[in-house]
Protein backbone atom coordinates (compact mmCIF):
# COMPACT_ATOMS: atom_id res chain seq x y z
CA UNK A 1 0.00 0.00 0.00
CA UNK A 2 1.94 2.94 -1.34
CA UNK A 3 -0.29 5.50 0.34
CA UNK A 4 0.37 3.92 3.74
CA UNK A 5 4.13 4.06 3.30
CA UNK A 6 3.88 7.70 2.34
CA UNK A 7 1.75 8.41 5.40
CA UNK A 8 4.21 6.60 7.66
CA UNK A 9 7.01 8.83 6.37
CA UNK A 10 4.93 11.94 7.06
CA UNK A 11 4.20 10.76 10.60
CA UNK A 12 7.90 9.96 11.12
CA UNK A 13 8.66 13.57 10.25
CA UNK A 14 6.11 14.70 12.82
CA UNK A 15 7.83 12.50 15.43
CA UNK A 16 11.18 14.07 14.59
CA UNK A 17 9.67 17.50 15.27
CA UNK A 18 8.57 16.35 18.74
CA UNK A 19 11.90 14.85 19.79
CA UNK A 20 13.00 17.86 21.83
CA UNK A 21 9.85 17.62 23.96
CA UNK A 22 10.21 13.85 24.31
CA UNK A 23 13.86 14.07 25.31
CA UNK A 24 13.01 16.72 27.89
CA UNK A 25 10.60 14.27 29.56
CA UNK A 26 13.19 11.48 29.38
CA UNK A 27 15.87 13.61 31.05
CA UNK A 28 13.43 14.69 33.75
CA UNK A 29 12.49 11.10 34.61
CA UNK A 30 16.17 10.08 34.58
CA UNK A 31 17.12 12.97 36.88
CA UNK A 32 14.30 12.12 39.31
CA UNK A 33 14.55 8.35 39.86
CA UNK A 34 11.70 6.86 41.89
CA UNK A 35 11.43 3.32 43.21
CA UNK A 36 8.56 0.84 43.04
CA UNK A 37 5.10 2.38 43.51
CA UNK A 38 6.68 5.77 44.31
CA UNK A 39 6.84 7.07 40.72
CA UNK A 40 4.84 10.24 41.43
CA UNK A 41 6.92 12.63 39.32
CA UNK A 42 7.34 10.23 36.41
CA UNK A 43 3.62 9.50 36.31
CA UNK A 44 2.69 13.18 36.50
CA UNK A 45 5.03 14.36 33.74
CA UNK A 46 3.81 11.66 31.35
CA UNK A 47 0.15 12.39 32.03
CA UNK A 48 0.69 16.10 31.46
CA UNK A 49 2.55 15.37 28.22
CA UNK A 50 -0.23 13.15 26.88
CA UNK A 51 -2.93 15.62 27.90
CA UNK A 52 -1.13 18.34 25.91
CA UNK A 53 -1.26 16.07 22.87
CA UNK A 54 -5.01 15.52 23.16
CA UNK A 55 -5.28 12.20 24.97
CA UNK A 56 -7.96 11.45 27.53
CA UNK A 57 -5.96 10.60 30.65
CA UNK A 58 -6.95 8.69 33.79
CA UNK A 59 -4.48 8.98 36.66
CA UNK A 60 -4.30 6.39 39.39
CA UNK A 61 -5.98 3.45 37.68
CA UNK A 62 -6.94 0.31 39.58
CA UNK A 63 -5.49 0.54 43.07
CA UNK A 64 -2.17 1.99 41.92
CA UNK A 65 -1.75 5.72 42.41
CA UNK A 66 1.21 5.89 40.03
CA UNK A 67 -0.41 3.94 37.19
CA UNK A 68 -2.24 5.70 34.37
CA UNK A 69 -4.17 5.11 31.17
CA UNK A 70 -4.31 7.55 28.26
CA UNK A 71 -6.62 6.85 25.35
CA UNK A 72 -7.59 8.15 21.94
CA UNK A 73 -10.12 6.89 19.42
CA UNK A 74 -12.10 8.22 16.48
CA UNK A 75 -14.81 5.57 16.74
CA UNK A 76 -15.94 2.91 19.19
CA UNK A 77 -15.17 0.20 16.64
CA UNK A 78 -11.90 -1.29 15.47
CA UNK A 79 -8.91 -2.90 17.21
CA UNK A 80 -7.54 -1.78 20.56
CA UNK A 81 -3.77 -1.30 20.58
CA UNK A 82 -1.95 -0.64 23.87
CA UNK A 83 1.54 0.78 24.21
CA UNK A 84 3.10 0.18 27.61
CA UNK A 85 5.20 2.62 29.60
CA UNK A 86 7.52 1.69 32.49
CA UNK A 87 9.23 4.32 34.63
CA UNK A 88 10.35 2.94 37.99
CA UNK A 89 14.04 3.13 38.87
CA UNK A 90 16.60 1.02 40.69
CA UNK A 91 18.39 2.13 43.88
CA UNK A 92 21.29 3.35 41.69
CA UNK A 93 18.93 5.27 39.39
CA UNK A 94 17.62 4.52 35.91
CA UNK A 95 20.14 1.76 35.25
CA UNK A 96 17.58 -0.25 33.26
CA UNK A 97 16.64 2.67 31.02
CA UNK A 98 13.00 2.94 32.03
CA UNK A 99 13.09 6.63 31.17
CA UNK A 100 13.59 5.46 27.57
CA UNK A 101 10.79 2.90 27.80
CA UNK A 102 8.43 5.62 29.00
CA UNK A 103 9.34 8.09 26.29
CA UNK A 104 9.32 5.55 23.48
CA UNK A 105 5.73 4.80 24.52
CA UNK A 106 4.92 8.52 24.46
CA UNK A 107 6.63 8.94 21.11
CA UNK A 108 4.90 5.99 19.49
CA UNK A 109 1.58 7.16 20.88
CA UNK A 110 1.71 10.71 19.55
CA UNK A 111 2.89 9.51 16.13
CA UNK A 112 0.14 6.90 15.93
CA UNK A 113 -2.48 9.41 17.12
CA UNK A 114 -1.39 11.79 14.36
CA UNK A 115 -1.94 9.01 11.83
CA UNK A 116 -5.32 8.01 13.24
CA UNK A 117 -6.55 11.61 13.25
CA UNK A 118 -5.52 12.35 9.68
CA UNK A 119 -6.75 9.06 8.20
CA UNK A 120 -9.84 8.69 10.44
CA UNK A 121 -8.78 5.11 11.12
CA UNK A 122 -11.14 3.07 13.27
CA UNK A 123 -9.65 1.76 16.48
CA UNK A 124 -8.53 2.73 19.95
CA UNK A 125 -5.04 3.66 21.07
CA UNK A 126 -4.10 3.29 24.73
CA UNK A 127 -0.97 4.18 26.64
CA UNK A 128 -0.88 2.18 29.87
CA UNK A 129 1.54 3.42 32.52
CA UNK A 130 2.71 0.51 34.67
CA UNK A 131 4.65 1.06 37.92
CA UNK A 132 6.98 -1.27 39.76
CA UNK A 133 8.46 -3.54 37.10
CA UNK A 134 11.70 -3.87 39.07
CA UNK A 135 9.83 -5.36 42.01
CA UNK A 136 6.16 -5.50 42.88
CA UNK A 137 4.77 -6.44 39.49
CA UNK A 138 2.59 -3.47 38.61
CA UNK A 139 1.35 -5.11 35.42
CA UNK A 140 0.28 -8.22 37.32
CA UNK A 141 -1.80 -6.09 39.69
CA UNK A 142 -3.35 -4.20 36.76
CA UNK A 143 -4.17 -7.47 34.98
CA UNK A 144 -6.07 -8.69 38.03
CA UNK A 145 -7.97 -5.40 38.15
CA UNK A 146 -9.10 -5.67 34.52
CA UNK A 147 -7.05 -2.85 33.04
CA UNK A 148 -5.89 -4.95 30.07
CA UNK A 149 -9.32 -6.35 29.21
CA UNK A 150 -10.37 -5.75 25.61
CA UNK A 151 -6.83 -5.03 24.36
CA UNK A 152 -5.99 -6.81 21.09
CA UNK A 153 -2.22 -6.27 21.00
CA UNK A 154 0.48 -4.78 23.21
CA UNK A 155 3.67 -3.00 22.18
CA UNK A 156 6.58 -2.13 24.48
CA UNK A 157 10.23 -1.28 23.90
CA UNK A 158 13.08 -2.15 26.24
CA UNK A 159 16.61 -0.73 25.85
CA UNK A 160 19.51 -3.14 25.50
CA UNK A 161 23.07 -3.39 24.20
CA UNK A 162 24.66 -5.14 21.25
CA UNK A 163 22.31 -5.44 18.25
CA UNK A 164 18.63 -4.50 18.36
CA UNK A 165 16.35 -7.53 18.49
CA UNK A 166 12.75 -8.67 18.73
CA UNK A 167 12.49 -10.43 22.07
CA UNK A 168 11.86 -14.15 22.40
CA UNK A 169 11.12 -16.11 25.56
CA UNK A 170 12.46 -15.10 28.98
CA UNK A 171 12.52 -16.74 32.39
CA UNK A 172 9.64 -17.43 34.75
CA UNK A 173 10.48 -16.86 38.40
CA UNK A 174 9.46 -17.44 42.00
CA UNK A 175 10.73 -15.85 45.19
CA UNK A 176 11.42 -17.76 48.37
CA UNK A 177 12.06 -17.05 52.04
CA UNK A 178 13.38 -19.65 54.46
CA UNK A 179 13.22 -18.93 58.20
CA UNK A 180 15.04 -21.09 60.75
CA UNK A 181 14.15 -21.01 64.43
CA UNK A 182 16.78 -22.23 66.87
CA UNK A 183 17.53 -21.68 70.58
CA UNK A 184 19.58 -18.80 71.89
CA UNK A 185 22.37 -19.34 74.43
CA UNK A 186 25.58 -17.64 75.49
CA UNK A 187 28.13 -18.58 72.85
CA UNK A 188 31.02 -18.61 75.32
CA UNK A 189 29.70 -20.08 78.55
CA UNK A 190 26.81 -22.29 77.44
CA UNK A 191 27.05 -23.08 73.70
CA UNK A 192 25.76 -26.59 74.42
CA UNK A 193 22.41 -25.12 75.43
CA UNK A 194 21.92 -23.42 72.05
CA UNK A 195 20.72 -24.43 68.59
CA UNK A 196 22.15 -22.20 65.87
CA UNK A 197 19.66 -21.00 63.31
CA UNK A 198 22.56 -19.42 61.44
CA UNK A 199 24.21 -22.81 61.01
CA UNK A 200 21.03 -24.08 59.37
CA UNK A 201 21.05 -21.10 56.99
CA UNK A 202 24.70 -21.68 56.11
CA UNK A 203 24.02 -25.38 55.54
CA UNK A 204 21.08 -24.52 53.28
CA UNK A 205 23.21 -22.22 51.13
CA UNK A 206 25.78 -24.99 50.79
CA UNK A 207 23.16 -27.65 50.18
CA UNK A 208 21.25 -25.67 47.59
CA UNK A 209 24.56 -24.90 45.93
CA UNK A 210 25.25 -28.62 45.63
CA UNK A 211 21.82 -29.06 44.05
CA UNK A 212 23.01 -27.03 41.08
CA UNK A 213 24.95 -29.97 39.64
CA UNK A 214 21.54 -31.55 38.95
CA UNK A 215 19.96 -28.41 37.43
CA UNK A 216 18.94 -28.15 33.81
CA UNK A 217 20.84 -25.57 31.81
CA UNK A 218 18.27 -22.80 32.18
CA UNK A 219 17.55 -23.27 35.90
CA UNK A 220 18.72 -20.43 38.12
CA UNK A 221 18.84 -20.11 41.94
CA UNK A 222 20.14 -17.30 44.12
CA UNK A 223 19.92 -16.44 47.79
CA UNK A 224 21.37 -14.31 50.58
CA UNK A 225 21.19 -14.40 54.36
CA UNK A 226 19.03 -11.45 55.36
CA UNK A 227 19.01 -12.20 59.09
CA UNK A 228 21.68 -14.09 60.96
CA UNK A 229 21.56 -13.20 64.63
CA UNK A 230 21.65 -10.21 66.92
CA UNK A 231 24.97 -10.46 68.78
CA UNK A 232 28.31 -12.14 68.22
CA UNK A 233 28.20 -13.41 71.80
CA UNK A 234 24.94 -15.30 71.39
CA UNK A 235 23.95 -18.42 69.49
CA UNK A 236 21.59 -17.07 66.78
CA UNK A 237 18.03 -18.10 67.53
CA UNK A 238 16.63 -16.98 64.17
CA UNK A 239 17.93 -16.70 60.62
CA UNK A 240 16.38 -15.89 57.27
CA UNK A 241 17.46 -16.64 53.71
CA UNK A 242 15.75 -14.90 50.81
CA UNK A 243 16.23 -15.45 47.13
CA UNK A 244 14.75 -16.30 43.78
CA UNK A 245 14.58 -19.21 41.36
CA UNK A 246 13.81 -19.19 37.67
CA UNK A 247 13.66 -21.21 34.47
CA UNK A 248 11.82 -21.03 31.15
CA UNK A 249 9.15 -23.66 31.88
CA UNK A 250 6.47 -22.92 34.48
CA UNK A 251 6.03 -26.66 35.04
CA UNK A 252 9.74 -27.14 35.69
CA UNK A 253 9.74 -24.08 37.94
CA UNK A 254 7.34 -25.87 40.26
CA UNK A 255 9.69 -28.88 40.31
CA UNK A 256 12.61 -26.60 41.14
CA UNK A 257 10.61 -24.94 43.92
CA UNK A 258 9.80 -28.31 45.50
CA UNK A 259 13.45 -29.36 45.47
CA UNK A 260 14.56 -26.10 47.07
CA UNK A 261 11.86 -26.41 49.75
CA UNK A 262 12.89 -30.00 50.53
CA UNK A 263 16.52 -28.95 50.79
CA UNK A 264 15.61 -26.12 53.18
CA UNK A 265 13.60 -28.41 55.43
CA UNK A 266 16.29 -31.07 55.47
CA UNK A 267 18.98 -28.59 56.46
CA UNK A 268 16.80 -27.30 59.28
CA UNK A 269 16.18 -30.81 60.54
CA UNK A 270 19.90 -31.62 60.39
CA UNK A 271 20.67 -28.63 62.62
CA UNK A 272 17.74 -29.21 64.97
CA UNK A 273 15.85 -26.10 63.90
CA UNK A 274 12.21 -25.48 63.14
CA UNK A 275 11.86 -24.44 59.51
CA UNK A 276 9.40 -22.21 57.70
CA UNK A 277 9.46 -22.05 53.88
CA UNK A 278 7.51 -19.43 51.93
CA UNK A 279 7.46 -19.52 48.13
CA UNK A 280 5.67 -16.79 46.19
CA UNK A 281 4.85 -16.55 42.52
CA UNK A 282 7.00 -14.09 40.61
CA UNK A 283 6.95 -13.08 36.97
CA UNK A 284 5.79 -15.49 34.29
CA UNK A 285 8.02 -15.99 31.28
CA UNK A 286 7.40 -13.98 28.15
CA UNK A 287 5.49 -15.66 25.30
CA UNK A 288 6.87 -14.17 22.07
CA UNK A 289 4.68 -13.58 19.04
CA UNK A 290 6.21 -14.05 15.62
CA UNK A 291 3.27 -12.53 13.74
CA UNK A 292 3.60 -9.19 15.51
CA UNK A 293 7.40 -9.35 15.69
CA UNK A 294 7.71 -9.91 11.95
CA UNK A 295 5.62 -6.82 11.28
CA UNK A 296 7.81 -4.80 13.62
CA UNK A 297 10.97 -6.26 12.09
CA UNK A 298 9.87 -5.02 8.70
CA UNK A 299 9.37 -1.51 10.04
CA UNK A 300 12.77 -1.44 11.76
CA UNK A 301 14.36 -2.57 8.50
CA UNK A 302 12.68 0.28 6.64
CA UNK A 303 14.22 2.63 9.21
CA UNK A 304 17.67 1.14 8.56
CA UNK A 305 18.07 -0.50 11.97
CA UNK A 306 20.36 -3.59 12.11
CA UNK A 307 18.57 -6.54 13.77
CA UNK A 308 19.43 -9.93 15.22
CA UNK A 309 17.92 -12.89 13.42
CA UNK A 310 14.85 -14.58 14.89
CA UNK A 311 13.55 -13.88 18.38
CA UNK A 312 16.47 -14.65 20.75
CA UNK A 313 15.73 -15.83 24.27
CA UNK A 314 17.18 -14.04 27.28
CA UNK A 315 17.75 -14.93 30.91
CA UNK A 316 16.03 -11.93 32.41
CA UNK A 317 12.47 -11.63 33.59
CA UNK A 318 9.76 -8.98 33.46
CA UNK A 319 6.11 -8.62 34.34
CA UNK A 320 5.35 -8.04 30.67
CA UNK A 321 5.59 -11.83 30.55
CA UNK A 322 2.32 -12.08 32.50
CA UNK A 323 0.66 -9.80 29.95
CA UNK A 324 2.05 -11.86 27.07
CA UNK A 325 0.12 -14.92 28.24
CA UNK A 326 -3.16 -13.07 27.81
CA UNK A 327 -2.56 -10.73 24.89
CA UNK A 328 -0.18 -10.98 21.90
CA UNK A 329 2.83 -8.75 22.47
CA UNK A 330 5.54 -7.15 20.37
CA UNK A 331 8.62 -6.42 22.50
CA UNK A 332 11.51 -4.82 20.59
CA UNK A 333 14.80 -4.47 22.47
CA UNK A 334 16.46 -1.35 21.07
CA UNK A 335 20.19 -0.92 21.53
CA UNK A 336 21.81 2.04 23.25
CA UNK A 337 25.29 0.50 22.94
CA UNK A 338 25.72 -1.44 19.66
CA UNK A 339 29.42 -2.35 20.03
CA UNK A 340 29.00 -5.43 22.24
CA UNK A 341 26.90 -6.82 25.07
CA UNK A 342 27.07 -5.04 28.43
CA UNK A 343 24.99 -5.49 31.56
CA UNK A 344 22.06 -3.32 32.51
CA UNK A 345 21.39 -2.56 36.19
CA UNK A 346 24.85 -0.93 36.20
CA UNK A 347 26.10 2.64 36.42
CA UNK A 348 27.38 2.38 32.86
CA UNK A 349 23.93 1.50 31.52
CA UNK A 350 22.38 4.24 33.65
CA UNK A 351 24.65 6.84 32.07
CA UNK A 352 24.00 5.56 28.54
CA UNK A 353 20.26 5.95 29.17
CA UNK A 354 20.69 9.73 29.23
CA UNK A 355 23.20 9.97 26.37
CA UNK A 356 22.74 10.72 22.67
CA UNK A 357 22.29 6.98 22.20
CA UNK A 358 19.14 7.33 24.30
CA UNK A 359 17.81 9.99 21.92
CA UNK A 360 18.30 7.62 19.00
CA UNK A 361 16.69 4.79 20.96
CA UNK A 362 13.53 6.81 21.52
CA UNK A 363 13.39 8.04 17.92
CA UNK A 364 13.89 4.66 16.25
CA UNK A 365 11.71 2.60 18.56
CA UNK A 366 8.89 5.16 18.64
CA UNK A 367 8.73 5.15 14.86
CA UNK A 368 8.96 1.37 14.58
CA UNK A 369 6.18 0.78 17.13
CA UNK A 370 3.92 3.46 15.64
CA UNK A 371 4.43 2.03 12.15
CA UNK A 372 3.72 -1.48 13.43
CA UNK A 373 0.47 -0.30 14.97
CA UNK A 374 -0.51 1.40 11.70
CA UNK A 375 -0.09 -1.93 9.92
CA UNK A 376 -2.18 -3.71 12.54
CA UNK A 377 -4.99 -1.17 12.32
CA UNK A 378 -5.03 -1.53 8.54
CA UNK A 379 -4.70 -5.31 8.57
CA UNK A 380 -6.80 -6.54 11.51
CA UNK A 381 -6.52 -10.12 10.26
CA UNK A 382 -2.95 -10.02 11.59
CA UNK A 383 -4.34 -9.58 15.09
CA UNK A 384 -6.45 -12.71 14.77
CA UNK A 385 -3.40 -14.61 13.51
CA UNK A 386 -1.38 -13.31 16.45
CA UNK A 387 -4.05 -14.46 18.90
CA UNK A 388 -4.09 -17.91 17.33
CA UNK A 389 -0.30 -18.08 17.59
CA UNK A 390 -0.54 -17.21 21.29
CA UNK A 391 -3.07 -19.99 21.87
CA UNK A 392 -0.81 -22.50 20.10
CA UNK A 393 2.29 -21.47 22.05
CA UNK A 394 0.47 -21.76 25.37
CA UNK A 395 -0.75 -25.24 24.49
CA UNK A 396 2.82 -26.38 23.83
CA UNK A 397 4.16 -25.25 27.20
Amino acid sequence: MEWLEKKKAECDQYLDEQMEALWSVSKYIHANPELNFEEVKACKVQCEFLERYGFSVKKGIGTLDTAFEASYSKTSSGPVIAIISEYDALPIGHACGHNLIACSALGAAIELKKYMEETETAGTLKVIGTPAEEGGGGKIILIKQGIFEGVDAVLMMHPTSDTTRLAGACLSSKRYKVTYHGVSAHAGSHPDNGTSALSAAALFLSGSGLLRQHFKGDWRLSGIITKGGYSTGLIPEISEVEGSMSCFSLKELNTLANRVADCAKGCGQAMGCRTEVEIADGYEGRIPNRILSDVCRGEFEKLGEPLMDGMPVDFGGEDLGNVSRLIPICNPYMTIFPDYKISNHTERFRDLAVSEAGVRCIRQSSKAMARTAMELLNRPALLEQAKEELRERLQKE
